[in-house]
């Protein structure tokens, strides 16, 4: 006797085991939850494990909407033999030597590094590729040979985790997008090395923006059922990657009944715009997500609506309200701390340069695409002397490109928004995004003596815009040779020498070249006599007033990090190297952290801080290996019962659930809420009792031990 349908629909991922399809997994959730509409994305071969998103009732209808365009897998390439399958499941059909060359760690790196960028790729033949309608494998099973067509894939990095000599095998990090087969990735790596190979093992570390931390295992899922389900159910709106719509009650019967409706305001993550020309919303109402809409015109119309609200829609995280009364959990922490610290990509990087004469040094980022030679020769075989040919290569053949222009320090929500109505312009275009930033900011270089502290360093900052989305990143050196260029020239020699620039997009304030004379306006003209379009972007406000760094800068040296969060769209953070220092919490049984942050960075004031200090291998493809701890932080100087010379600044964390040696370690310090100002202490006593005190806000509130921020909980 068949089950009644559960009265609920929702998005869960599921911690896939080895030895099952992705149907038996389908087959497994049905019986747990008592629903009979239940469907996968993403299809797991049986001896893969690892990530695998699942909707149930009428979240099914969300599946086919889902992108998750990018995916990650920890894999295991077993040298020497190709197999059927191109996996372990196989019968061995070809054996060949390993050289003992390819089993160093060294040469394994470099050979791996030749996998990243975009490349054509066949599908193994066994795969759920359909030929005229019948799969791959079915006909692979019958020894038919069906001719499988190659198609584009794209892996944004590969990293080597290990060698192990004796079972002559890889351990790989791979993050791919949508469609690769990491077991074509093996073969053909097998095939090009000479050695053969195939996968012995997979496991998908995460697909989109979903992660092993999301994961329920299928014993933990038949143990709670339901209840399970309610508890760990994924946001819709934050799968999909669409901004979300929060719907008035006076809107729920038109929506019900697919009228339009007015485009109100959405929220993409932390800022709230109008929607976009053609840009689908999630409609939400009471946790839950009632439909996707999309804008037409001045209104909003219905492509889907589900009447049965998928459940799980999650409100931000908003740091001005969290406490032991309504702490974080870690979805909550993954999502503040991720969206807080920028994550590093596969960029190709370093590409280092001299414009406008050799008298202007600077910096080229871009994506890894494809891999190319920086010697290239002519039609008759005549080597190409090109000093920029380097760059011109990685930057491809079609160098049309939208430029957003500015100092970007903070890369605050007035930045983001600039940022995206550069991406919107790109794409209307057809053209690619170039960032254009300076290195220092321009303020340590035009007013030395009153320059400000920085939001960001350099580095974070040119990772933060990395991050973005951006097809290039051009840093430039800001020296006095560059403040006085021209800025006609600096555009037509400068951005012109590598760029097909088809817009300029900057603040509506912005200036730039010599004296400031590169205003909006006078871009404009340039721009119209050289065939390119400039965009003023109107400053972003919050409270009345302009989203300004300057603005930030002055709330977050105040101490009030919470209000700073608001306009930075994001926690502030610094970056340091941990050092031995005074030491004080090891004392009252918690490792403590002594950061070293560089000189010009934006410190709090003094005070004490609940926060988190993120650690590990840093500036990873989707923060992985990065674990955050929650902290106390203590900002400020030595004061009773303190060792260290009076007057020297330090910033020291109390980590909880921390075990293991960070001297010498890079971190990052997020200042989430202000907990009290700086004291003296009449003993040691009355020190022990506010620290302790200072920890178990930290505790209750923000938990006590580390996240995993790529989906390993520590």
């Amino acid at each position: 006797m068949s089950r009644k349908p559960s009265a609920f629909s929702a998005l869960i991922a599921i911690d896939k085991p080895a030895g099952m399809t992705s149907h038996d997994v389908v087959s497994r959730v049905r019986r747990a939850v008592g629903e009979k509409r239940v469907g996968h994305a993403g299809t797991l071969d049986p001896a893969a494990t690892g990530v695998l998103v699942v909707g149930i009732g009428q979240a099914t209808k969300l599946l086919g909407l889902l992108t998750l365009d990018r995916k990650g897998y920890d894999a295991t390439f077993a040298l020497g033999a190709e197999t059927t399958t191109d996996d372990a499941e196989g019968e061995v059909t070809r054996e060949a030597e390993v050289p003992m060359d390819l089993l160093d760690l060294g040469r394994a790196k470099l050979e791996v590094t030749k996998l990243e960028g975009e490349q054509d790729q066949v599908p193994p033949a066994f795969s759920a590729v359909s030929v005229g309608g019948r799969r791959a494998y079915d006909a692979a099973r019958a020894g038919e040979e069906l001719e499988l067509a190659s198609r584009r894939v794209r892996v944004y990095e590969a990293r080597v985790l290990g060698v192990d000599a004796q079972s002559r095998s890889w351990e790989l990090s791979l993050d791919v997008s949508k469609g690769t087969y990491v077991r074509s990735l093996a073969r053909d790596l097998g095939r090009r090395l000479g050695c053969l190979a195939h996968v012995s093992s997979l496991r998908r570390t995460f697909s989109g923006p979903v992660t092993l931390a999301d994961c329920v295992t299928l014993e933990e899922l038949e143990e709670g059922g339901v209840a399970r389900v309610h508890e760990r159910c994924l946001d819709p709106v934050k799968v999909l990657g669409i901004p979300e719509r929060p719907l008035a009650l006076d809107e729920v019967v038109d929506v019900m009944n697919g009228r339009r409706i007015g485009l109100g305001t959405v929220r993409d993550g932390c800022d709230l715009r109008e929607p976009l020309s053609g840009e689908r919303v999630a409609l939400t109402l009471g946790g839950g997500l009632a439909g996707i809409w999309r804008r037409d015109g001045r209104h909003l119309v219905c492509e889907t609506n589900f009447p049965q609200a998928v459940e799980g829609v999650r409100e931000p995280v908003d740091v001005r309200s969290v406490g032991p009364e309504s702490p974080l959990d870690a979805h909550g922490i993954r999502e503040l701390v991720r969206a807080s610290v920028p994550a590093g990509r596969a960029f190709r990087g370093g590409f280092g340069m001299r414009l406008l004469e050799g008298s202007v040094e600077c910096v080229l980022d871009v994506p890894y695409r494809e891999p190319f030679f920086t010697v290239a020769v002519d039609e008759c075989g005549a080597r190409i002397d090109d000093p920029l040919l380097s760059e011109k290569l990685a930057l491809g053949d079609d160098r049309r490109f939208v430029c957003a222009i500015g100092a970007f320090d903070g890369l605050h929500r007035g930045h983001r928004a600039l940022l995206r109505r550069a991406h919107a312009e790109a794409e209307r275009r057809g053209c690619r995004l170039a960032v254009v930033t300076f290195s220092p900011d321009p303020a340590r270089v035009l007013s030395p003596l009153t320059a400000p502290n920085d939001l960001l360093s350099i580095e974070d900052r040119e990772y933060a815009l990395i991050d973005s989305g951006a097809d290039a990143l051009l840093v430039f050196s800001f020296t006095p040779e560059l403040a006085a260029v021209p800025y006609e020239r600096f555009v037509r020699e400068g951005l012109g020498s590598l760029f097909d620039v088809r817009a300029i997009v900057v603040g509506e304030d912005f200036r730039l070249g010599a004296r400031g004379a590169g205003t909006v306006d006078a871009l404009r003209e340039l721009g119209r006599a050289d065939g390119f379009d400039v965009i003023g972007v109107e400053l972003s406000c919050e409270g009345h007033e302009p989203i300004t760094s300057t603005r930030i800068r002055g709330l977050i040296e105040r101490g009030s990090v919470e209000d700073a969060s608001v306009l930075l769209g994001r926690c502030h953070f610094v970056s340091g190297e941990v050092e031995h220092g005074r030491g004080e919490g090891t004392g009252f049984g918690f490792p403590t952290a002594n950061v070293r942050v560089r000189d010009g960075a934006c410190l709090p004031a003094e005070g004490v801080y609940a926060g988190f200090v993120v650690v590990g291998s840093g500036l990873g493809t989707d923060h992985v290996g990065e674990v955050a701890y929650p902290a106390a932080i203590n900002v400020g100087k030595p004061r009773s019962f303190s060792p260290g010379e009076e007057g020297e600044a330090f910033l020291e964390a109390t980590l909880l659930g921390f075990e293991g040696d960070l001297y010498g370690e890079r971190v990052r310090v997020v200042f989430v809420r202000w907990l009290r100002e700086p004291r003296t202490f009449g003993s040691v006593e009355e020190l022990e009792r506010v620290v302790l005190g200072n920890v178990d806000w930290v505790r209750k509130t923000l938990g006590e031990k580390g996240v995993g921020l790529s989906g390993r909980c520590a």
